[in-house]
C-alpha cells in the first residue's frame, strides 16, 4: 500500500513513444513534478498505480499505442478510474470515439503543449 507521502507526489502520465513530444513535455515540467511515460497500461504493475498520478496526457496519433480509444475505455469502464485524460492530436472521428469513451479534453499537439503550465498549476494541490 502506498504511503501518504507517495500519494502526495506530483506525478502525471504521458502515454506516448514520440521522442520529440517527450522532450517538449519534459522541458515544461515544473520542479517537484515527475513524469511516467508508457504506451500501454501493462506498464503499470497494478491499476491502482495509475491513481498515484494526477492526470494523463494521451498522444492520440502514436503508432505504438494500438488503440487509444480502447485504452480510455479500459481506464473508465474496466478499472473505473476518474483520472483526467487530456488527448493530444487525433482526427475528428477518433476524438469523437474518445469522447464517447469519456476522455476529458482534446487539444491539437501544440495547443496541448501550450496548456501544460495550466495543467500543472491546476493539479498542484
Amino acid at each position: 500500500m502506498p504511503s501518504i507521502d507517495d500519494r502526495m507526489r506530483k506525478r502525471f502520465i504521458l502515454m506516448n513513444s514520440d521522442a520529440a513530444l517527450s522532450q517538449a513535455v519534459e522541458s515544461s515540467i515544473p520542479e517537484k513534478w515527475e513524469m511516467t511515460e508508457a504506451t500501454d497500461l501493462d506498464a503499470f504493475d497494478e491499476w491502482q498505480e495509475i491513481l498515484l498520478h494526477r492526470f494523463m496526457l494521451l498522444n492520440m496519433e502514436d503508432p505504438q499505442i494500438s488503440d487509444p480509444v480502447e485504452l480510455i475505455d479500459m481506464i473508465r469502464r474496466e478499472h473505473q478510474l476518474n483520472i483526467p485524460i487530456f488527448c493530444l492530436g487525433g482526427s475528428r472521428e477518433l476524438r469523437d470515439q474518445a469522447r464517447s469513451a469519456r476522455a476529458d479534453r482534446f487539444f491539437d499537439r501544440e495547443e496541448g503543449l501550450q496548456r501544460l503550465p495550466e495543467f500543472f498549476q491546476q493539479f498542484a494541490w
